[in-house]
């Protein structure tokens, strides 16, 4: 069985647990009999992988086309380029995970573009989590056709963390996780306020990325908003979704494809609301689920309207959740390497 090399295995800032996708991906890989991860987490975790003690016989690049963002981000993407033409001349296996449609930040662009190409070119397989990135990558290069494949977002199952009681609910929408600009938190409750939406009822638990973020949120939040900028564990999140009818992602369509929040909201069986786009748009189709699309944000009143006393199937649910956990997840990506090797 092969060894991996895992980027961005960043190292947590003081108190931190990480990313919590690369933490879980690293772990699934470490249960597999034989297999290893062999790059420990690092403060630059770029950097870090230049050294050959950290590589492995297949690489795993998350966000590879954002690197620009880091620091020294033009400095790293030389770095990031020269190391793919390395590995692919020591006959390293690359697999790159495809998140996005593009980088969520705007600017860089014309080096993101590089970096993009070069990772998709390079690249011995391609995985993304929506359908709907499999036909992204092959329509922008042909060349990844046969070598894109789409493999479901993993997720775990909480759903003995819910409480199922019939109980009146607090809010009719819940929005958590850390707020940033793409996830169009503020673009929504501006809507919401100039079109004088006054019965939805919303709840917004997470921690702002910037105090003007937070400022914007609190200019255009109504009566009817609850603001809680403060991070929340599953326990608390559990009980915020028991509280809730659904839980929305008011995300912006032009960069998303896959989410982990849609993902841990379903590990709690929620029912959830988001843009009609990529894995969005794969679950909206699952008859098992309660995943819902809006096309503009008018849709999500008659969304709440329509399908609030709608029930989810909890089995149905566990179903999903067992299909799709990380030990199943490496087992689908791991047939890649080892079948095509």
């Amino acid at each position: 069985m092969p060894t991996f090399t895992v980027f961005p295995n960043i190292k947590p800032s003081s108190g931190g647990k990480g990313n919590p996708y690369i933490n879980d991906f690293i772990s699934a890989i470490n249960n597999e009999e034989g297999c290893k991860v062999v790059n420990e987490s690092h403060k630059n975790p770029l950097l870090s992988i230049l050294r050959p003690s950290r590589w492995g016989d297949v690489f795993i690049f998350n966000w590879f086309e954002s690197i620009p963002d880091f620091k020294y981000g033009y400095l790293q993407s030389l770095f990031a380029i020269l190391l793919i033409f390395i590995l692919k001349i020591k006959g390293k296996k690359i697999i790159w995970i495809l998140h996005n449609k593009k980088p969520h930040s705007g600017n860089k662009k014309i080096i993101k573009r590089i970096l993009t190409y070069l990772i998709a070119k390079e690249s011995d397989y391609i995985i993304t989590h929506a359908s709907e990135g499999v036909n992204l990558i092959n329509d922008r290069y042909k060349f990844t056709v046969g070598k894109t494949f789409y493999i479901d977002h993993p997720t775990k199952n909480r759903l003995n963390m819910i409480d199922r009681s019939e109980r009146e609910k607090m809010y009719d929408l819940l929005v958590w996780g850390n707020i940033i600009g793409y996830k169009g938190v503020y673009q929504y409750l501006k809507f919401i306020n100039e079109e004088k939406i006054n019965d939805i009822r919303i709840c917004i638990v997470g921690n702002c990325t910037t105090p003007k973020i937070a400022s914007d949120i609190k200019s255009v939040a109504g009566e009817n908003t609850t603001l809680i900028f403060k991070g929340a564990s599953f326990e608390e999140l559990a009980e915020y979704i028991a509280s809730s009818e659904f839980v929305l992602m008011p995300y912006l369509q032009d960069s998303i494809l896959s989410s982990g929040i849609l993902m841990d909201s379903l590990s709690f069986g929620s029912k959830v609301i988001g843009p009609n786009t990529g894995s969005f748009k794969d679950y909206a189709k699952d008859k098992n689920l309660n995943v819902y699309v809006f096309d503009e944000y008018k849709d999500i009143s008659e969304i709440v309207n329509n399908e609030r006393e709608t029930k989810v199937s909890y089995d149905c649910y566990k179903a999903f959740l067992d299909d799709n956990n990380w030990k199943n997840f490496i087992h689908k990506a791991l047939k890649l390497v080892i079948n095509k090797a």
